[in-house]
């Protein structure tokens, strides 16, 4: 192929958008020039408690941030040497113990102004080291914004004072994203908005807080709005009792494809709430830095209606896939180790294939594949102690009831008269036979059993409330067969190239991975770059999890456990009022 191609000018298949010659080969020197360019190294800045900025951090021995899908990313920047010793002392000296530092790392820093790209934290700890010969050398541990999460309570009622808590529980329900999103904007309202509406404020000690943050605009920490109308996230519900926001949402998020992302803008940024339009947007815009919490939907879900609707749909079309695809119709026709979904399928509300591929080791990006295979640990498998109350009752009631029969004949059997030593001999029996029948309750998989061989492992007594013959036991059943039976997991870490992080996909994205032509896909649950004086470092992403996953029969209790339990709690259950 020779660039003589270009000399000719654009030829008419080309302008008609035809995959020639001429652009193939223009793909390629494109391909090229990106994957040999000169990565830059990051910019580093850091802030004070209130968010107003001190200084960059430059030339530093080695950074490094990392960020979670579902829990609080890391970084860490470590600086050395006497030249340094201006910037030791501003976060050793001159800032108090007590009070707050932030720090910022923008990984492209021709675009400092990109805030769903930039990693934002807080200082956690500060090693500042001292050695005779050697250069002092300090480093900063900082956490991200995303621990906000666990500093925000979930309140019983968030509106009354918390000497003043009724009803007993927090009951909130929708689709998803908004679900999360709604709950934790009640309660930043209650810390925030309601700080100086109270006889006694609850910052005493300053006055200047007590009416500044009437405006969510004005808030340290915001959320994203979403628009529940077409929010086709699954639906949820939560309850909670001042919980933490992190150990209240995170189960239903995890269900549902939910991932929660915590952006730090800073003045200069772009308008974040460009839902409201672009005027709209501008006028919107937070008026002093803050932490905006976003809970966004990247299960790859849509549906047929647009609409709200489609969580319903999903949620009642999931919860039939893991109790009853996973063991009646367990189909894995694309051999990805995953059961294909059916009444997800059937009601089309099943995940979409994401766009972006990566292919196999050695010939596309991927750099690390880890595959885990477990084997069978049990084919039979055993729940119970207690025999069902029927049975007992049934049991006592027979034996009692042929007592006192009994007694009746002794009775009429030698005079008319009552004996004595007869009355009350039914009274004999106090349940020597309860828990004696139907007891014990035993599964064997017919499938896993043959599979597994002559010497498998054989019995394993699973965990349930302990009685046989009951739901319970078979749910427990069901997860004790789950939890015993052979899986295989896989994790893969990818570097950019030829998709770009941050324009093509980000956190929580679904991407695919071809391996020996199966297609498996999850979602990106960590992302992570690490650089030196000498490497900048690219950005290298992780999906899949080289464990086992949730049992999806427990889940599927679990949600209709959940539902519910929140019907019970609304018709007036104790627990609420």
């Amino acid at each position: 192929m020779s660039t003589a191609t270009l000399d000719r000018g654009i030829d008419a298949k080309t302008q008609d958008g035809e995959l020639t010659e001429q652009v193939y080969m223009q793909l390629l020197e494109r391909r090229h020039a990106y994957m040999n360019r000169k990565v830059k190294k990051p910019l580093i800045r850091l802030w004070d408690k209130e968010f107003n900025f001190i200084t960059r951090i430059e030339d530093v021995d080695r950074w490094m941030w990392e960020e979670l899908a579902t829990d609080d990313g890391t970084a860490e920047v470590t600086f050395s040497g006497s030249h340094q010793d201006w910037l030791r002392e501003i976060i050793c000296i001159d800032t108090r113990v007590e009070e707050d530092l932030h720090v910022t790392i923008d990984p492209d820093p021709d675009n400092p102004t990109d805030f769903k790209n930039r990693w934002g934290g807080k200082v956690l700890t500060i090693e500042d080291v001292e050695e005779a010969g050697r250069p002092p050398t300090t480093t900063l541990k900082c956490i991200s914004n995303r621990r906000h999460m666990r500093g925000i309570y979930l309140a019983a009622n968030p509106i009354f004072p918390m000497e003043i808590q009724i009803p007993k529980m927090f009951l909130w329900g929708g689709p998803t994203a908004f679900t999360c999103a709604s709950a934790v904007f009640i309660n930043l309202f209650r810390l925030y908005t309601l700080n100086g509406w109270y006889p006694i404020p609850r910052n005493v000690f300053a006055p200047e807080t007590w009416l500044q943050n009437i405006s969510p605009l004005n808030w340290p920490v915001q959320v994203m709005p979403i628009n529940p109308i077409i929010d086709q996230s699954r639906w949820c519900t939560i309850g909670s009792r001042w919980k933490d926001a992190q150990t209240v949402l995170s189960p239903v998020m995890k269900d549902a494809g939910v991932i929660c992302r915590a952006y730090t803008w800073l003045p200069g940024d772009p308008p974040p709430y460009t839902m409201f339009g672009d005027a709209l947007a501008e006028v919107l815009k937070p008026t002093r830095a803050c932490i905006i919490l976003s809970f966004e939907d990247k299960s790859g879900v849509t549906g047929p209606t647009g609409t709200l609707l489609d969580g319903g749909l999903n949620l009642m079309a999931a919860t039939l896939d893991d109790l009853i695809t996973e063991t009646i119709i367990p189909l894995d026709t694309d051999g990805d180790g995953e059961t294909d979904p059916f009444f997800r399928k059937l009601l089309m509300v099943a995940p979409q294939q994401p766009p972006i591929v990566f292919r196999d080791v050695g010939y596309g990006n991927v750099k690390k594949k880890k595959r885990v295979i477990h084997k069978s640990q049990a084919t039979d498998i055993i729940v119970g102690g207690k025999s069902p109350g029927w049975v007992n009752m049934a049991i006592t009631w027979a034996i009692r009831y042929g007592l006192s029969q009994l007694a009746q004949v002794i009775n009429y059997g030698i005079g008319a008269y009552e004996q004595y030593g007869v009355e009350g001999l039914d009274n004999l029996y106090q349940g020597q036979l309860d828990d004696v029948f139907l007891a014990f309750q035993r599964f064997v998989n017919p499938i896993r059993s043959a599979q597994a061989g002559s010497y498998a492992f054989r019995e394993h007594f699973a965990q349930n409330t302990g009685t046989a013959y009951v739901l319970n036991a078979i749910a427990g059943l069901a997860q004790g067969d789950e939890e015993m039976r052979a899986y295989s997991s896989m994790k893969f870490d990818v570097g950019e190239g030829p998709y770009i992080w941050g324009q093509d996909y980000t956190l929580g994205d679904r991407v695919s991975t071809d391996i020996r032509n199966v297609i498996y896909t999850d979602q990106i649950l960590a992302a992570r770059a690490e650089g030196t004086r000498e490497l900048a470092g690219d950005v290298q992403v992780s999906f899949g999890d080289d464990s086992r996953e949730e049992n999806p029969i427990a889940r599927g209790f679990r949600t209709i456990a959940n539902v519910g339990n929140f019907a019970a709690l609304l018709a007036g259950s104790g627990d609420l009022f």
